[in-house]
């Protein structure tokens, strides 16, 4: 599986990297510090399984971004993850409503981060 993380803050990356290794597959982690460089590095990218997109990123915001994603064919049918700490209501709302196709909650547990991939991909 290749997830493909838009993070500005690598710290953050490098829990992610951690924490996906427990999943009960093979992962290919693809890490962008900022937008910007997402869509650079996703331009010459013809596969990915999955996205999780900070929404709080220098240059360009993990909002922008997925409407980039989504406008791309080749990606626009694939699970998004918007990674946040803006969880009120009418955030949460907001960004399925601008394509993200579920959210993981920043502070979050290994658990939560493997459960929300598990359902973006359909894995029992």
């Amino acid at each position: 599986m290749k997830i493909f993380l838009a993070e500005d803050n690598e710290d953050n990356h490098l829990v992610i990297k951690s924490n996906l290794r427990k999943l009960n597959t093979s992962v290919e982690l693809i890490w962008a510090e900022d937008g910007r460089v997402a869509i650079d590095m996703l331009e010459n990218i013809d596969s990915i399984d999955l996205f999780l997109i900070d929404i709080e990123m220098p240059n360009v915001n993990g909002i922008e971004l997925t409407k980039w994603i989504r406008s791309q064919e080749r990606f626009a049918d694939k699970p998004i993850i918007a990674v946040t700490a803006s969880v009120f209501a009418e955030m949460k709302k907001m960004y399925l409503e601008k394509g993200f196709d579920n959210i993981l909650e920043k502070p979050f547990s290994r658990k939560e981060l493997l459960e929300t991939i598990q359902r973006s991909m359909n894995i029992p």
